[in-house]
């Protein structure tokens, strides 16, 4: 029993963070729960790889790596409470990996107190279960700086140069245009003369050259070229000269999407003091690392998080918390640093630890209250597209079949039908272009609402059928007569 236990003395920091990733994980299978139903986006990207269903529509921002990360789930089994754990698990795994990289790059307790600050984020507990790209961008973003400042060390061999090419690849699978400012925080720090490398430049070329890959041929091959996919991923996602810093403000306390219709109301003081101590606890560790002559560790992190927060701030035109879920994940890197280095003043350590323990307490309360309030109504919501489908089910719909309107994609993957989901419905008197072509196809169509009242003027002679069974609705149903 001793030897087995004797890494534990020889290497605590790591089983530190071996036990943070693992109730990581604990946390997200109690709180967030297995049996949330899927989302939109995740509707549509595990969509793509489950043979039981048609592939909902791909739009041009969309990137296939989340698809191949839930691949060897979907394509065995339709559960989702499988794919849930999985990757909730997955995760974990994650977490562990791309910040263990950094036990090697400074020892310490830096690597598994930044974990533990990122883990507590009500946004990491309740996407490290969903088929969500940004949560593994971060991971990813958070493994390359740490193998990039491997690499950069003298007599390191080709181990950290491959692990950058690798953690650069799999951000550009997850988000292309993510994986840029990465590589562009990576090439600035190669201009300083003792970290330039050729190995260094090979992969991060390397690296964005795999990862953009797969969104590149895709362009050419479904959008008429890189520079029409690029176009289109732009206007569908109202990229421009923006400011919407306020609207991430507002999205902080909860709601996952501030883009109209959606209002996400004001910006809760508690979360606009969280906000505010964000830079100034970064500040805090570069000045830290500074005075220990470890600026550069704690500087490209913290370069690197600011340009990937960056684009969502002044190039999108609307907000969504988890945009920024790679910056708070490299933030927290120097925020540790600094957090440790205060907790290392003897005469005033009895004070500083009350304050980080009492700031860290708060932390702990804001996440776990928001994430409260994140995952109840979204469990009944996801229930109800369950039930909808169910309901339609009952009502002999099946494939080839299209169902078009509120919850579209959720409700279709259920039934194993094509989606065209709306965010407004259309004020016209003829049924829309989606529903004629898939009349014409002979598909059976059916419209679904949640709403008392008629949800558009052309549904007004076909077929109405409550859902009364599908809560929180009321939901309803509209069948189409057959085309003359």
């Amino acid at each position: 029993m001793a030897s087995n236990m004797s890494w534990l003395r020889a290497d605590p920091w790591r089983a530190l963070l071996i036990l943070v990733a693992c109730c990581y994980g604990i946390v997200q299978l109690i709180v967030v729960s297995p049996g949330m139903g899927l989302g939109w986006d995740e509707s549509i990207y595990v969509s793509q790889v489950d043979p039981r269903v048609p592939a909902a529509e791909f739009i041009a921002p969309r990137a296939r790596g989340i698809t191949w990360v839930v691949a060897p789930v979907v394509l065995v089994t339709s559960s989702t409470e499988a794919l849930r754990v999985y990757l909730c698990l997955l995760s974990a795994l994650a977490l562990y990996t791309s910040f263990g990289i950094w036990l090697r790059v400074r020892a310490g307790g830096t690597a598994p107190l930044a974990a533990l600050l990122f883990a507590s984020l009500w946004l990491s507990l309740f996407y490290g279960g969903q088929a969500m790209p940004n949560l593994w961008v971060a991971f990813g973003a958070v493994a390359a700086v740490g193998c990039f400042l491997r690499c950069v060390r003298p007599g390191s061999g080709k181990a950290p140069a491959v692990g950058l090419a690798l953690s650069v690849a799999a951000v550009g699978l997850l988000r292309p245009p993510d994986s840029m400012w990465l590589v562009l925080a990576l090439a600035a720090a190669l201009a300083w003369p003792a970290w330039r490398r050729v190995k260094v430049a090979a992969a991060l070329v390397a690296g964005l050259a795999a990862g953009w890959a797969d969104w590149i041929a895709e362009a050419y091959v479904r959008f008429g070229g890189l520079a029409a996919r690029w176009q289109a991923a732009g206007a569908a996602n109202e990229t421009g000269l923006h400011f919407s810093l306020l609207e991430h403000a507002r999205a902080l306390n909860g709601p996952l999407l501030c883009r109209p219709p959606a209002h996400c109301g004001p910006i809760p003081l508690p979360w606009l003091l969280w906000g505010s101590t964000i830079p100034v606890l970064v500040l805090l560790g570069l000045y830290a690392a500074r005075r220990r002559g470890h600026l550069a560790a704690c500087a490209l992190p913290a370069l690197a998080g600011l340009l990937m927060g960056m684009p969502y701030v002044f190039l999108v035109g609307y907000a969504a918390p988890r945009f920024l879920l790679p910056a708070y994940a490299l933030l927290a890197l120097p925020i540790a640093y600094g957090v440790l280095w205060l907790l290392g003043h003897r005469p005033f350590r009895p004070v500083l630890a009350g304050l980080v323990a009492a700031g860290f307490l708060g932390q702990l309360t804001l996440q776990a209250l928001t994430l409260d309030k994140v995952v109840g109504p979204r469990l009944a919501k996801r229930e109800a597209d369950v039930e909808v489908a169910r309901a339609l089910s009952a009502l002999d719909l099946r494939p080839p079949c299209l169902v078009y309107g509120e919850h579209a994609a959720m409700i279709a993957y259920r039934v194993g039908c094509e989606s065209y989901t709306i965010l407004r419905w259309p004020q016209q008197t003829a049924a829309p272009a989606p529903i004629r072509a898939a009349q014409s196809a002979g598909k059976l169509v059916v419209a679904v609402d949640r709403g008392r009242h008629l949800a558009a003027p052309f549904l007004q002679d076909w077929e109405h059928r409550p859902l009364p069974q599908a809560r929180p609705g009321p939901w309803q149903a509209y069948l189409p007569r057959p085309l003359s």
